[in-house]
């Protein structure tokens, strides 16, 4: 055997180590079958606050109770006619005074004449595109005009035969009618080409030119860029004497308002009186707003498209009420107040309102005139609800 601990203390030791490990599971067993049967005591009621009573959509608070205090009992006033708080815009120009231009023919850009808000006269040259189809639009008016100069040789034969009695009217009527058509050719085909400013020199470049007076509102063009008829509109020249102001309202922001309505459109240090010009029947798809839109006569030119703007407008139709703004609350899914239907009684409301206008908000739906609501304290209502249920 060799030399260390002995052998009675080593079989000692080992015992003592097997006895605290069944004690120790033992006692884990023994807890875990304890905590099996463990019932979590209930949380002891929290004291309501005197002189109050909670439900769900209600405060009832006594004749004493200390939240008085803090509470502001008002009434909902009628509405009145009143102006709008300002409402960001933007300046465009008026689509009715603008001109478009594209490429007629497929081609590549080999000049471009303007420049985004540079001011063009009718006429002036715009850009210019070379294009192999020139030659069709050419030999389209070559070949019409060689058509028009056989019809006129059989128009005059058969007319000389006819005055003579040699042929039938029938034969007359069918040269002219000849004749007729080969002319339209002839002026069709010179129209196309006139329309494109081709040359006498025969090269195969267009020159397209302003249809009107006016300034360069859109510029999507630059040399070298292939372009034909379905690439839209390349360049827009818009007359600026007259421009739209546009705000975009949320659908319950529009309220009352209506064509012909009183406007206020604030620019720089400039107020404009003016009046809605009209109202989008559809929602705007990415700002998902209401296009609200002003006419205004512009001739300084100070009324510059994209320029940011404010409207007020005015709203001779009030809500039902106004009330302050502190007496509405939301959920974030509707908006509501509390009334007073009983006294001492305070109950939610659901209301359907309006912006903030001066501190108050029209009220088009759940308030009448003479309504007793809280003015000033709402939140604290809410926050016992909450504390409550």
């Amino acid at each position: 055997m060799a030399q260390g601990v002995p052998m009675p203390k080593l079989r000692g030791e080992r015992a003592l180590r097997l006895l605290i490990f069944v004690g120790a599971a033992t006692l884990g067993g023994l807890a875990i079958a304890l905590a099996r049967h463990y019932k979590r005591p209930e949380p002891s009621a929290r004291a309501a606050a005197p002189g109050m009573t909670v439900s769900p959509v209600s405060v009832t608070l006594a004749g004493d109770a200390p939240m008085w205090k803090v509470l502001k009992l008002g009434t909902a006033d009628p509405a009145e006619a009143h102006w709008s708080e300002p409402i960001p815009a933007r300046v465009v120009f008026d689509e009715t005074r603008a001109s478009r231009l594209g490429s007629p023919l497929a081609g590549r850009v080999t000049a471009v004449m303007v420049a985004r808000g540079e001011r063009v006269q009718a006429g002036a040259p715009v850009f210019s595109v070379t294009s192999p189809h020139l030659a069709e639009l050419r030999s389209e008016l070559l070949k019409a005009t060689v058509v028009r100069a056989h019809a006129g040789t059989t128009f005059e034969r058969v007319q000389s035969l006819s005055n003579a009695g040699v042929t039938p009217r029938k034969e007359f009527v069918t040269a002219k009618e000849a004749l007729d058509e080969a002319n339209l050719a002839v002026e069709l085909a010179k129209q196309k080409l006139d329309s494109l400013r081709v040359g006498p020199d025969g090269d195969a470049t267009f020159t397209a030119t302003a249809p009107r007076d006016g300034v360069v509102v859109e510029y999507n063009l630059a040399v070298g860029q292939e372009v034909d008829a379905s690439s839209g509109t390349v360049i827009a020249i818009a007359d600026l004497s007259m421009v739209w102001v546009v705000a975009d309202l949320f659908e319950d922001d529009v309220g009352a308002l209506a064509p012909g309505n009183k406007a206020k459109v604030i620019v720089g240090a400039a107020e404009l009186e003016g009046c809605i010009d009209q109202i989008s029947s559809i929602v705007d798809r990415e700002r998902h707003t209401v296009p609200v839109r002003v006419k205004l006569p512009n001739p300084d030119g100070l009324l510059r498209p994209n320029a940011y703007a404010q409207i007020r407008f005015f709203d001779p139709n009030p809500a039902k009420v106004a009330v302050p703004a502190s007496a509405v609350m939301s959920d974030g899914a509707r908006s509501y107040v509390y009334a007073q239907e009983e006294p001492g009684v305070l109950k939610r409301r659901v209301v359907r309102a309006g912006p903030v206008t001066d501190g108050k908000v029209s009220v088009f739906e759940g308030l009448e005139p003479g309504d007793q609501i809280v003015t000033q304290g709402a939140i604290l209502l809410d926050n016992q609800i909450q504390l409550d249920n």
